[in-house]
C-alpha cells in the first residue's frame, strides 16, 4: 500500500459509503505546462487513488517529453495525445484534470462531463459569466463531479478563522479585506510552444514568445484565492461589485498592457462589505507563508488579521476580552489536524486536500465542499469587477447561480452575459 489521497481517517468509515468506482481513478492530464507537470502529474503518480493513463497537449514536443520522463523516472506507460477528441474516444477514462489557459478550459470541461467523465480544472473556474452558466448547467445535467483546484481555503488559519467567525467570537462580520498584490515580474506574460516563459524584454524580436492568458486578462479577474477562503469563512456570496483601476498599462513595465493595481468593492448577501485588490507588476512586502496574499476580517465585536510582513504575526482582537492590544497568534498555513501525507504537498501543504477531496468524491461518494456553485461564486464577482472597470466603474449585479423559482436545474437562464 502506497500513499493515499483521502480525508476519511477511519478505514471502517469507507464500508458504509457506496463507492462510485472501485480501485483508482483512471485519469488524464490535459495541458502540460509547469503547473500540470509539477502538481497534477506528480500527485496522480504519487497517490494510489489515481492511475495516470494519458496526457494531452497541443504541443507534441511537450507530450513526448512528459511521456518520456514518466517512462524513464517512474516506469509508466502513459499514452500521449495532441488531439483532445481522439483521447476521449480512445481512452477508457474516469476523469480528466484540465490545466490549459483559463479562458479556454470550460468548453473542454463540459465536453468531458458530457462524455461521462469527472473533471478537475485549474483556477479561475471561468473567465466569463456565460462560461459560469455553462459549467453550472453541465454539472447539473450530467451529475458528474466537478472540482475547482483552489487550495487556499484549506490553509490551517483559514479553517481556524471560519470556526471563530461562525462561533460569533468577533460578532457579525461587516468588513472584509483581501489582496493578492505580488511582484512576479513579467516572466509569465509570454511563452513559446515548448512551454518556456519569457519576460517582456526577452520576448522582443522573438516570434515564438506569445502573450499568455495572464497578459491578456485584467488582473482583477484573478481573485479566486481571496474569494474562495473568505466566502468559505463567511458562508456567504457576493451580490454586487464595483471596481476601479490604474491606467491599462503598467507604469513599471510599460510593455505590459495591464494595470498595476485594480480594486473591487463587493457587497455580500449577508450584508458584509469586502475590499479586494489585485496586482502583480510592482514590488511589494512579502507576507510569510501566504506569499503576497493578505486577509483581514472585522466584526462587530472584534477582528482577525493576517501578518503584514515576514517578521509580523497574525492577530486576533476581541472587544470584550479586556485586551490593551491584539493577541499575536501563531497560526500557519499548515493544518494541525492534517494527515502526514499533506506535508510538503505544495502551497502551504494545501495541494493535498484538492486531490483528496476529488478522490473521496469520485471513489467514495462523499460530497466535497467546493462544489460548482461555490466555484463560480469565486469567479463571477471578479469577472464583473473587470467589467465594471471597462464600464466607467458602474456597479454590477452578480447572478445567483443556484436553481430555484427563476431556473430549473440544467436549464440555462434567458440572460447569460
Amino acid at each position: 500500500m502506497g500513499t493515499r489521497a483521502t480525508l476519511l481517517g477511519d478505514p471502517n468509515a469507507r464500508s458504509v459509503l457506496k463507492p462510485t468506482l472501485e480501485g483508482s481513478i483512471r485519469i488524464a492530464v490535459v495541458g502540460l505546462g509547469h503547473r500540470a507537470v509539477g502538481n497534477a502529474i506528480r500527485k496522480t503518480v504519487e497517490y494510489d487513488d489515481y492511475d495516470l493513463v494519458a496526457v494531452c497537449d497541443l504541443r507534441p514536443e511537450l507530450v513526448e517529453k512528459v511521456t518520456g520522463d514518466l517512462a524513464r523516472e517512474h516506469h509508466l506507460n502513459v499514452r500521449g495525445y495532441t488531439d483532445y477528441d481522439q483521447m476521449l474516444q480512445e481512452e477508457r477514462l474516469d476523469a480528466v484534470a484540465i490545466h490549459i489557459d483559463a479562458d479556454k478550459q470550460v468548453p473542454l470541461a463540459c465536453q468531458a462531463m458530457e462524455a461521462g467523465l469527472h473533471v478537475m480544472t485549474e483556477v479561475p473556474a471561468a473567465c466569463s459569466i456565460a462560461d459560469c452558466w455553462r459549467l453550472v448547467t453541465t454539472v447539473e445535467r450530467t451529475g458528474k463531479v466537478y472540482l475547482l483546484m483552489e487550495q487556499t481555503r484549506f490553509w490551517g488559519f483559514i479553517r481556524a478563522w471560519r470556526e471563530i467567525v461562525q462561533s460569533g467570537v468577533i460578532g457579525r462580520p461587516i468588513y472584509v479585506e483581501g489582496e493578492y498584490v505580488g511582484y512576479y515580474g513579467t516572466w509569465q506574460m509570454f511563452q513559446d510552444r515548448e512551454g518556456r516563459f519569457y519576460t517582456a524584454e526577452q520576448s522582443r524580436g522573438n516570434p515564438d514568445a506569445r502573450p499568455t492568458w495572464r497578459h491578456q486578462l485584467q488582473p482583477i479577474t484573478y481573485l479566486v484565492h481571496e474569494l474562495s477562503p473568505l466566502l468559505y469563512i463567511l458562508e456567504d456570496r457576493v451580490e454586487r461589485v464595483v471596481a476601479m483601476s490604474t491606467r491599462p498599462r503598467s507604469y513599471r513595465h510599460p510593455e505590459i498592457e495591464r494595470a498595476d493595481i485594480q480594486l473591487a468593492l463587493m457587497h455580500t448577501e449577508k450584508d458584509a462589505v469586502m475590499k479586494l485588490a489585485r496586482g502583480s507588476n510592482t514590488p511589494v512586502i512579502h507576507r510569510g507563508e501566504t506569499s503576497h496574499h493578505w486577509f483581514h476580517i472585522k466584526g462587530t465585536e472584534g477582528a482577525l488579521e493576517w501578518k503584514r510582513a515576514d517578521w509580523d504575526k497574525p492577530k486576533l482582537w476581541v472587544a470584550g476580552w479586556q485586551l490593551q492590544e491584539p493577541i499575536a497568534v501563531p497560526w500557519s498555513t499548515s493544518r494541525m489536524d492534517g494527515p502526514k501525507t499533506a506535508a510538503g504537498s505544495g502551497h502551504g501543504d494545501a495541494d493535498f486536500y484538492v486531490f483528496a477531496q476529488f478522490a473521496d468524491a469520485v471513489l467514495r461518494n462523499t460530497p466535497h465542499e467546493l462544489d460548482v456553485y461555490r466555484s463560480v461564486e469565486t469567479a463571477a464577482p471578479a469577472i464583473l469587477a473587470a467589467k465594471s472597470v471597462l464600464d466607467d466603474n458602474r456597479p454590477q449585479d452578480v447572478p445567483d447561480f443556484r436553481p430555484g423559482p427563476h431556473r430549473r436545474p440544467g436549464e440555462l437562464p434567458k440572460e447569460m452575459s
